[in-house]
């Protein structure tokens, strides 16, 4: 009995191979032409014929696509104050002016307010109007001078 178990065996193997594999004809040889039109399998062009039967057929075909990249333009809100100009400048003090005492505030002609930034003292006698330069360095910032004093005096704007 065992052989003809093993010759049963053999005769299903071919079957199941075959089922496996799969019938890797295109559908145009697996329909008639009447049965292809009846479908309207006539209308798809070359490509498409061939994804569908490659689908039919259990091939996987990967499709790979580029990113698309979007561009978005965000406008952020400046935080920080526009860069003033830094060019020397002259200009005249409102009202009377008896020099620099450590904390002294300057209003001047143009309306800008400016605050001494450091301690030095400058005692002049009480000037109406007094005639100021201005001069900006990288390093120490503004520095202001009375006109015919030689002291510089650091200061940093108030407004």
């Amino acid at each position: 009995m065992k052989p003809y178990l093993f010759a049963l065996l053999l005769a299903f193997i071919p079957a199941a191979v075959s089922a496996q594999s799969g019938d890797e004809r295109s559908i145009q040889e697996k329909m008639t032409a009447a049965e292809f039109k009846a479908a309207g399998l006539d209308k798809l062009d070359k490509s498409e014929l061939k994804n569908l039967n490659d689908w039919i057929n259990g091939v996987k075909t990967v499709i790979i696509e580029k990113p698309v990249i979007v561009e978005k333009v965000v406008t952020v809100p400046a935080t920080e104050k526009a860069a003033e100009p830094t060019e020397d400048f002259q200009s005249t003090i409102v009202g009377e002016f008896g020099g620099f005492r450590g904390n002294t505030r300057i209003t001047l002609a143009n309306g800008q307010i400016w605050d001494q930034a450091d301690g030095k003292q400058l005692h002049i006698r009480k000037i109406k109007d007094a005639k100021v330069n201005f001069s900006y360095s990288s390093f120490a910032g503004w520095k202001v001078q009375v006109d015919g004093y030689n002291a510089w005096i650091r200061v940093k704007r108030a407004n």
